[in-house]
Formats: structure tokens, sequence, C-alpha cells
């Protein structure tokens, strides 16, 4: 009786302890909060050069190419607007100077909705667009601001809900528009979003009271956004007479179409530019390719590609153009 009593103590211990044990790793591997993950997410820059590229490639009608679209989303601190602010620019080509939109962003938790709220704000006064334009990289401007400069049109706000591996965005059905000053009529926006670790689709669109279109993609196809990553490495050319190639440091690119004038370590022009992109080949066929420009020219001189995630990619055209790029996270 007394061997049976230790024996259930010792089962009872055992497996306590293995409950135990299993708590701590389970606490340990908590799974994140929806609002940590959509924000570590949503945090970066994303570009449609991919989608671009590859619709010219086929050839696509004029009318039906997307805009080539570059958006940043960083995150700042704002207390007094929320505790998950982000400030936002985007603009179009590849052009930092195309800027054609500048928001500041709040997501806060909506239990009624069951949803995730994105309140979006803009400047009341057109002027201080220039003075946030580069808030991302000082983020020191913000200090400047208050809530008294900002402006949010009630029912244009964005839901956002987990869907397995990805968030869904939505508006509200007519919820946001707006009288438009041009037509007198109201105009109806909506925006449609998708949410990944490596890709934003967003579709916006407005029709007027009528039901015509004002715009968006006339074949209602989202805007595919890829997660840019940044590349950062060296050139080398050489100078008419020279004989040695001098060399470049110091350049950085990202992945999606970042096309760029390659200058000499005195600041003075080389005559080549270079570009690298994530492409898709054939039907779905997905590199990483380098090309090397004559300045002001549309066809590369050369090219080469890797798999779409490496590390490291360079080209050597030997006797007068080498560049090489290694991507930031990696030594």
């Amino acid at each position: 009786m007394r061997f049976l009593f230790h024996f259930v103590l010792i089962i009872t211990l055992s497996v306590a302890c293995q409950h135990s044990v299993f708590a701590q790793k389970k606490s340990k591997s908590a799974p994140i909060s929806q609002m940590t993950l959509l924000k570590t997410w949503f945090t970066g820059e994303f570009n449609n050069y991919q989608q671009v590229h590859k619709e010219k490639e086929d050839s696509i009608v004029k009318d039906l190419i997307h805009e080539h679209i570059h958006s940043i989303f960083e995150p700042v601190d704002l207390p007094w607007l929320g505790e998950n602010v982000f400030f936002v620019k985007q603009y179009f080509d590849n052009d930092p100077s195309k800027v054609y939109r500048q928001r500041i962003y709040n997501f806060s938790e909506n239990k009624k909705e069951k949803a995730i709220q994105l309140d979006i704000y803009s400047f009341k006064d057109k002027s201080l667009d220039s003075i946030y334009i580069n808030a991302h990289k000082d983020k020191s401007i913000l200090t400047q601001l208050n809530k008294e400069q900002l402006t949010a049109s009630p029912g244009c706000e964005v839901f956002w809900q987990k869907n397995k591996d990805h968030f869904i965005g939505f508006m509200k059905p007519r919820a946001c528009n707006f009288i438009s000053k041009r037509s007198g009529k109201r105009i109806f926006i909506t925006d449609s979003l998708m949410l990944n670790d490596k890709e934003l689709w967003i579709r916006d669109e407005a029709e007027d009271e009528d039901g015509k279109y004002v715009f968006g993609h006339k074949a209602k196809i989202p805007h595919r956004l890829r997660k840019v990553e940044y590349y950062t490495g060296w050139a080398a050319a050489k100078k008419e007479g020279a004989k040695e190639m001098d060399a470049i440091r110091g350049l950085q690119f990202h992945n999606q179409g970042d096309r760029q004038k390659i200058k000499f370590s005195d600041g003075s022009e080389t005559g080549y530019e270079a570009r690298l992109g994530q492409l898709i080949y054939g039907k779905n066929l997905e590199i990483l390719q380098i090309a090397v420009f004559k300045s002001g020219e549309e066809v590369p001189i050369n090219y080469i590609w890797a798999d779409m995630d490496s590390h490291r990619i360079g080209i050597n055209m030997k006797g007068f153009f080498q560049i090489g790029l290694t991507k930031k996270d990696i030594k």
C-alpha cells in the first residue's frame, strides 16, 4: 500500500513538473498581438516596380498600366495623437521629388468593430507639407507638430482584420465622401487593402453620386507593392586617359527599380547609371537584376541576374565599369 502511494505521488509530481515546464515554454513563445504584428509588417518602404515593369513587358494597354508608386511608413512618437502613429510619404516613378501624398496615420483597437482602426490625418495647411517632408529621416521635425495642424475626414477610417497569414483593410461602404468643388457632385471613395510580411496591395477607387468613374484602376486590379530592401556597395569606373579605375564607395540602392547616376569620387559624372530591381521573367520566374545604362538611355548596355533574394550581386564590364552590392543586413 505504501509502495502504491509513493508510485502515485511520483507520477503526480512528474505530471505537475511537465505541466509547469510546458507552461513556461508556452509563455516564452506566446503569440504577439495583432497590433504588434500589423505594425511590424506595415513599417518600412513599399514599391510596385515589379508589377509595372511586368505590365510594360507584356504590352498591357497603356490605360491599364499601374502608376509606379513608392510608399514610406515610418513609426513616430506623437503620444498626444496615439500610441501607434506613423508618418507617411508616397511618391511616383521612384522619384522622391514627385511626392503626391503626406499623411499621419494612427492605429487603435476598435473592440466594437472587432478590428484595428486606422485614422488618416492630413495637414490643414498645404504649406506644412514642405516643412515635414523628410520627417521619416529626421523625426525631431515633428516636435513642431500639433493636433490643430491636422485634419481627418469622418467616415474615411480604414478597418484592419487578420485573416490567416495576412491582414485585410477596408472602409465602410460609401462612408468616405465629399462634395467635389469642380463638379459639385458628391464623390465616394473606397479603399481595399491587403498586407502581409512582404507585400502591401492597395486598391483606391472613387465614383460620383451617379456611379461614374472618378479615379482608380479601371480593371480594379490593386497596386501590388513589395517591401523594399536596401543594398549598399561600391563601383569603379575609368576616367578618360586614366590608367587606373576610380573607386566609388558609399552607394545605396533599394531593390525595387532604384536607378541612379554613378559619379566619380570627385563628384563628376561617369556617364553611367545602374538600376537594381526584382523582376518577373516569363510567367513566374522571379529574379534580382542589376543593369548598367549609358546616362539618359533606356536600354541597358549590360545586365546580370541572380536569385530574387540574393545577398550579393555585381557586374564587371572589364576595363571601364564595375559595381558590387550587398544586402544591408549582411556584413
